[in-house]
């Protein structure tokens, strides 16, 4: 039994090596930015290299995901606030998915960081069926009862397949899913950052409204719009154009300024 227990030990000892060793404490004061262009892309490309050997970490078992996705979620905020390498040498936010699918995959259930998601993946990245890929993996472990905010999830993945899918029964299904759980939190008695009995009843309202045919193409131009003033880099404004191309629209530069127009 003690050599068994020595064992187990040097095993969780071993991973915890491992990723500690992945994650590469020292680089949270760090940014990704270097001095020149070739040494940023260098910069992007090792910090992809460790996204995925997180990734391929032993996940279950040892009691360390949550210390993975919180340290995920430290170093995403760091590459997402790197505004030195992103507006001087043009990096873009293409790690972005990488990032949260370390995180959703690790902690599920950390509801707050599904925004910064919405955000960083769907309108900065461009990559909103990564998005919404990532919503559904961690919508499976998610409980309403357990964690009464967990309908926002929902209403952020309405939101990405409705502007920037065009899928309208897809999104209906995710409204009517966040007023049900919308609904079961109003009743768990717990205080939160918004009624959500007025979540509830909007959601209804943005299910009702697509019962019908909808048009939604000048959404969809909308969404695209928002993401390609936040595109710094040449990948991003590639995905964008080819979705507008899908809309009837391509991109156009007036005055030095990119602008949508239709083709």
């Amino acid at each position: 039994m003690r050599f068994r227990k020595l064992a187990i030990n040097l095993s969780a000892i071993a991973v915890f090596a491992a990723i500690a060793l992945a994650l590469q404490f020292p680089k949270l004061n760090q940014r990704l930015s270097g001095q020149t262009l070739e040494e940023t892309q260098k910069a992007v490309r090792d910090e992809e290299a460790r996204l995925k050997l997180i990734r391929q970490l032993p996940p279950r078992g040892f009691g360390f995901n949550n210390m993975i996705a919180n340290f995920a979620f430290l170093q995403f905020l760091q590459y997402f606030g790197d505004d030195v390498a992103r507006n001087n040498l043009k990096t873009g936010y293409s790690l972005s998915p990488l990032y949260f699918e370390n995180i959703i995959d690790r902690d599920p259930r950390f509801t707050s960081s599904y925004i910064y998601m919405s955000a960083s993946v769907s309108i900065f990245a461009g990559a909103a069926s990564k998005a919404i890929e990532i919503y559904s993996k961690g919508l499976k472990f998610l409980d309403p009862d357990q964690q009464p905010s967990a309908y926002t999830v929902w209403r952020y993945r309405a939101t990405d397949q409705l502007l920037f899918l065009g899928d309208a029964k897809g999104a209906r299904f995710s409204y009517l899913q966040a007023a049900k759980w919308a609904d079961r939190a109003s009743l768990s008695g717990k205080k939160l950052v918004e009624n959500p009995k007025l979540v509830a009843e909007a959601s209804r309202q943005s299910a009702k409204w697509l019962e019908e045919e909808q048009d939604l193409t000048k959404a969809q131009i909308g969404a695209w719009s928002v993401v390609l003033q936040n595109a710094t880099d040449k990948k991003t404004v590639e995905i964008i154009a080819q979705e507008l191309d899908k809309l009837g629209m391509k991109i156009e530069i007036k005055d030095g300024v990119q602008a949508i127009v239709p083709k």
